[in-house]
C-alpha cells in the first residue's frame, strides 16, 4: 500500500483537568517497526490505545487503513499490557475464546506458543501463570490476528533476554511480511529491533529517527572504571555518571575536548553512544546537548 497504515497528527489526550500529552504527530509505514521508547510513566501506553482505538483522543486525528481505529478494528491487532488475557480460563481456552471472537484470528498460535516455550503450558489456568509467561501467551494471542498493523505495549515486559530476542525475531517476521509494527517499551534493548525510534518522555516525542539518526543527535560518551570516576565527572553533562558493568559512563558537554578526556588516564576511553545512552540522555539529562557544566 502507499502511505502510512498508521498516521496521527496533533494527537492529544486528557483525563479531567490532566494533560497525558498534546500535539504528538507519528506514522508507521508498511513493512516498518517503530519503537516508541521512554521512561515508565510518561503516557505510552494511553497513547497506544488511541493509537489502537481504545482510547478516543481529545484532539488530533488517527488513521488506519479503512477509517478510524474505532470503526475499523479489523485494521489493527492491539496488545494492551496485562489487559487481554481471562485469568480464568487456561491458556488454550484463552485462544479458543479469541480464535472465536476474531474473524481475522489464525493458527499460528501454534507456532508462537512453542517459540515462547509455554505449549506445555496452555491447559495451566492463567491465573497460575508467572508475569513473563502471560506476555508470552498474549504475544502468542495478537500476532495470531493477521492484521495490516500491530500496536504492541510493552511486549516484552517480564521477558528474559532470551525470549526478548525471540520477541524481535517474530517482529522482524511481520516486517518481513509487510506488517506496520508499532511497540512502546521502556527497554532500550527493545530498540535493537526498531527501523525507527520515536522517544518520549513528559515533553512528548522529543527525538525520532532510525537508529542511527537517533544515536548521532547524542553527545559522544566518555567510559571510565569505578576508580577512575572521579578524573571524567567535570567532562560530562550534570557531572552525572550512569554506572554499567564495572564502568561509569557519562555523557561529554558541549565544552569537553574528547581527545584531552582520555589522553594519560589509565581506564578511561571515549566512545559512541548506546542504546541505553540515549535513553540517559533524554530520560535523566533532558536532552542538554549544550550544557557546559
Amino acid at each position: 500500500m502507499n502511505g502510512p497504515v498508521l498516521a496521527a497528527e496533533g494527537l492529544g489526550k486528557s483525563f479531567g483537568g490532566d494533560v497525558v500529552f498534546d500535539g504528538l504527530d507519528l506514522t508507521v509505514g508498511p513493512g516498518e517497526v517503530v519503537v516508541l521508547l521512554g521512561p515508565n510513566g510518561t503516557g505510552k501506553s494511553v497513547l497506544a490505545s488511541c493509537l489502537a482505538g481504545g482510547l478516543s483522543p481529545s484532539e488530533g486525528t488517527v488513521e488506519v487503513p479503512g477509517g478510524v481505529p474505532a470503526t475499523t478494528p479489523g485494521a489493527t491487532s492491539f496488545l494492551l499490557q496485562d489487559a487481554l488475557c481471562l485469568d480464568r480460563l487456561t491458556g488454550r481456552e484463552n485462544v479458543s475464546f479469541y480464535d472465536r471472537l476474531n474473524p481475522s484470528f489464525t493458527d499460528r498460535w501454534r507456532t508462537l506458543v512453542e517459540a515462547f516455550g509455554i505449549d506445555d503450558q496452555l491447559d495451566d489456568r492463567v491465573s497460575q501463570y508467572s508475569g513473563g509467561m502471560r506476555r508470552k501467551l498474549e504475544l502468542a494471542v495478537s500476532l495470531s490476528v493477521e492484521a495490516p498493523l500491530y500496536v504492541l505495549d510493552e511486549p516484552t515486559a517480564a521477558l528474559d533476554l532470551t525470549m526478548v530476542r525471540e520477541v524481535h525475531h517474530q517482529l522482524s517476521k511481520l516486517r518481513d511480511r509487510g506488517k506496520a509494527v508499532l511497540m512502546t517499551t521502556h527497554l532500550p534493548m527493545d530498540a535493537d529491533v526498531a527501523d525507527r525510534i520515536a522517544f518520549m518522555t513528559d515533553a512528548g516525542i522529543v527525538a525520532t529517527g532510525t537508529p542511527a539518526e537517533i544515536k548521532s543527535s547524542v553527545p559522544s560518551v566518555v567510559e571510565a572504571s569505578l576508580g577512575n570516576a572521579d578524573a571524567i565527572a567535570d567532562d560530562v553533562i550534570d557531572e552525572r555518571l550512569f554506572r554499567g558493568d564495572g564502568v561509569v559512563r557519562g555523557l561529554l558537554t558541549s565544552t569537553a575536548d574528547p581527545s584531552a578526556v582520555a589522553d594519560g588516564v589509565s581506564g578511561v576511553r571515549v566512545t559512541d553512544p548506546t542504546h541505553a545512552d540515549v535513553f540517559n540522555y533524554y530520560t535523566h539529562l533532558d536532552g542538554q546537548a549544550g550544557n557546559t557544566s
